[in-house]
């Protein structure tokens, strides 16, 4: 029986407000580089002791869920929860991370991060996401009644979505990511609704160092799947991608008793998967698909099914697709 029950209320201190014209002028003062507050952004996601609550929007659904972070002795403890439906948890003690679900057997897998539900900025390469985009400043605004320093970042061929984000002033903490498309609409919204700092780190610690977790999946399970070698020796690459997209890995797996090959690219805040798999019906016509920032596109040529999955608009799909050759 797996005992998830830390529920002791935590206080809410609100933190002192600085003014507008005090951050102008530490702003001109310090004069930190877009990149650097972004760094400061990551560092802070890390490193601070806090406890959030955060809604993840899309046109069709709103998503609620809390966070608890606390960092001592050079260990990270976490715990993410859904606050809607059935609960769902998922824990951090240190390099391990461990899924709750109902219906489900408990889980663990080796891991620095919980990265489930938090934006790919919080994590991203950010001297090689400047090659691809560019970061511009826009000014102060408020968010979750806190001064935030807001930036757009603007894909430089036009080819993949841009992005909004607003940083807390004081804290450096991402409190809302838009993700918007070519024309400025809203895709998907990661927003900070209620922030606090996190007093009670030290019971929070304690609960979860005598918490007793799930088994790690052994290796066999992680790698259930075939991974194809690291230089990937499928027939078939596509001859064009957007700048900055890198192959990450490749692999084989069964789908519905057909075996499917898979290569999954990134740029560090976007990212999508190219499956090539038998078709069902012979030189179907092109199928095209959108939810939020997702997209599926799949082409069929004679018996066999090109498929892009992924966070990019449907027309850099489309030509993924178009220009992927045999070899």
């Amino acid at each position: 029986m797996w005992n998830l029950s830390w529920q002791k209320s935590l206080l809410f201190f609100p933190l002192l407000w600085t003014t507008l014209a005090h951050a102008n002028e530490t702003a001109t003062e310090n004069n930190p580089t877009p990149q650097e507050l972004l760094q400061q952004m990551q560092k802070a996601q890390d490193y601070e002791n806090y406890r959030i609550s955060f809604v993840n929007l899309t046109a069709e659904e709103v998503e609620s869920l809390r966070y608890y972070h606390a960092f001592a002795q050079s260990t990270a403890y976490a715990q993410l929860a859904t606050l809607d439906g059935p609960q769902q948890e998922i824990i951090q003690r240190g390099d391990i991370i461990s899924y709750f679900a109902p219906n489900a057997q408990p889980f663990s897998l080796p891991g620095l991060h919980i990265v489930d539900k938090f934006p790919n900025i919080l994590r991203a390469d950010l001297a090689k996401v400047s090659q691809n985009y560019d970061i511009v400043p826009m000014g102060l605004n408020r968010i979750a009644d806190r001064l935030v320093q807001s930036f757009h970042i603007l894909p430089k061929d036009g080819l993949r979505y841009q992005l909004a984000v607003f940083l807390d002033i004081q804290t450096h903490l991402l409190l809302r990511r838009d993700v918007l498309d070519r024309q400025g609409n809203l895709l998907q919204q990661f927003r900070v609704v209620n922030i606090a700092p996190f007093s009670q780190e030290k019971e929070f610690i304690q609960a979860l160092t005598e918490l007793k977790l799930p088994p790690l999946l052994p290796d066999a399970e992680h790698e259930k799947n075939t991974l194809a070698p690291k230089n990937n020796s499928f027939s078939w690459q596509p001859a064009w991608l957007p700048k900055g997209f890198k192959l990450i890995h490749s692999r084989l797996h069964e789908s519905q008793g057909s075996v499917v090959e898979s290569q999954f690219y990134s740029d560090g805040l976007f990212s999508f998967t190219l499956n090539r798999a038998p078709s069902i019906i012979q030189n179907a016509p092109e199928k095209s698909w959108n939810k939020g920032m997702l997209t599926l596109y799949t082409q069929t040529r004679g018996n066999v099914d090109f498929t892009c999955i992924g966070q990019i608009p449907s027309t850099t799909a489309k030509r993924i697709i178009e220009e992927i050759k045999d070899h």
